[in-house]
């Protein structure tokens, strides 16, 4: 479509003017080492993005008629430059959420009839700025991953009577907005108050403000499953605050996993009453991120609930773009135990393995690893063993905790768009799946080898 076009080209121009103004700010901060590394790092992730995006324009599979997925990596290309800019070089850090926001009006306005190509381009994009900038991404990582993962599921679930589908599907993004009221009321009338706002009243404030728009939303659409998920996942993180400053800070991955149990559970005071599945632990994640924004002290144990909930939606999320075949895909079956063995490891390793040396190279190399992994699985065992992998990636959020880092997140960028074309490999006979895992094994040492080369390079350099 002509209006494809001409978004796809205007999100390139728009994107080159901001690599300049990075490229800019590159040069004139020589004397300071630390803003010179954070603009190189976000020029870096800048101009990966552009060229992802320009891989895109073919329209046979992965990729999209009309350049869906290559308008959602540009779309979060320049909203993560406007989020940078406004929160890091201007010092407005609530004013930074706009970039967060502005990408989704791309799936929810222009695609929602079929918002899953836009939405598997944000979320490649966000992942791959994370791995860039590192943990001055995380709670804006885990927004847009609770976001797309929100709208995604929002399309698979039957609307509420009265409510049109592009308005069913900005639900998650009119809560996003209630809770950034709150933050930014938090943030913007500090310096009015005698000290920071600290503890309790970091929490409250957002708390009510997602009430309100919860609120608002099952009054509108005379649907009040939403303020009672919203009621239990503020519950819950308060709670958690609490227990954290205790010697019961153990039992909050028990909390985390009972959320997630109650999004799924009967309700006993309604019929077959459901928190809309996978939709309602998006939306938990979502609520859960935001609550984070808030706290300092309290901010670990709110990212480990945020996380947990955000991974099973996306995996959800999978489950529903990759109906799987029967026999289903359980445990006992090998190929899927493989995997989710895999999946609770590898993603740990890998993220031990770049908290060794913390440079841009590492982080990439470490990035394509995790990206790589579940497409590589797939292409071998199948469907079943990466959505074994996948299921191992959220245990391994239970006893490893590795929330800080997007080693997790970048297997579902890649496993949701790509797992259907490699797929039909793993019928392929077995001395040629063989062919591949080797083919694998020497890629990985061969980034080994460019590793080490690239160390020495470093070493004698100083």
């Amino acid at each position: 479509m002509v209006w494809s076009v001409g978004l796809f080209a205007s999100l390139i121009v728009l994107n080159a003017l901001c690599a300049f103004g990075w490229t800019w700010l590159w040069h004139k901060t020589k004397k300071q080492p630390e803003q010179r590394n954070l603009f190189a790092r976000i020029l870096t992730a800048k101009l990966l993005l552009i060229f992802a995006a320009l891989l895109t324009l073919p329209s046979d599979p992965p990729f999209q008629p009309d350049q869906a997925l290559g308008i959602g990596l540009l779309a979060i290309a320049f909203g993560s430059s406007l989020s940078l800019w406004l929160s890091e070089v201007r010092g407005k850090l609530w004013l930074g959420y706009i970039g967060t926001f502005l990408p989704f009006v791309i799936p929810i306005a222009f695609h929602s009839s079929n918002p899953f190509p836009s939405l598997l381009g944000l979320l490649a994009g966000n992942v791959l700025f994370w791995f860039c900038l590192g943990e001055i991404w995380l709670n804006r990582a885990l927004t847009v991953i609770s976001l797309v993962a929100s709208i995604g599921l929002a399309r698979l679930h039957g609307a509420p009577e009265g409510m049109e589908r592009k308005v069913w599907q900005a639900l998650p993004a009119i809560w996003a907005i209630a809770g950034w009221f709150g933050i930014s009321m938090v943030q913007s009338w500090q310096k009015y108050w005698r000290s920071a706002t600290e503890g309790i009243v970091n929490f409250v404030i957002p708390s009510v403000s997602l009430l309100i728009g919860s609120a608002i939303v099952g009054f509108w659409a005379n649907d009040w499953r939403f303020s009672i998920l919203t009621a239990l996942t503020c519950f819950a993180a308060l709670t958690a605050i609490q227990t954290e400053m205790t010697n019961l800070q153990d039992l909050n991955v028990l909390l985390w996993i009972g959320l997630l149990v109650i999004t799924f559970a009967t309700m006993p005071f309604a019929n077959e009453f459901r928190l809309l599945g996978g939709y309602g632990a998006a939306l938990a994640s979502l609520i859960l991120a935001w609550l984070t924004l808030a706290q300092v002290e309290s901010r670990k144990v709110l990212v480990q609930g945020a996380t947990l909930t955000a991974t099973f939606a996306l995996f959800r999320f999978f489950a529903e773009v990759h109906p799987l075949r029967m026999p289903r895909a359980d445990l006992y079956t090998h190929y899927t135990f493989v995997g989710f063995l895999l999946g609770a490891t590898l993603p740990f390793l890998l993220m031990r393995w770049m908290e060794r040396r913390q440079n841009i190279t590492r982080n990439l190399e470490v990035g394509f690893w995790s990206a790589m992994m579940p497409i590589a699985i797939g292409s071998i065992w199948g469907v079943k063993a990466v959505a074994g992998y996948l299921a191992g990636g959220i245990a391994s959020v239970l006893f490893a905790s590795p929330f800080a880092l997007p080693t997790l997140f970048a297997g579902f960028a890649t496993a949701l768009p790509l797992t259907s074309l490699v797929e039909p490999a793993s019928d392929l006979p077995r001395k040629v799946r063989i062919w591949i895992l080797i083919g694998i094994a020497l890629a990985f040492v061969l980034t080994l080898l460019i590793d080490i080369f690239l160390q020495r390079l470093r070493s004698q350099s100083k």
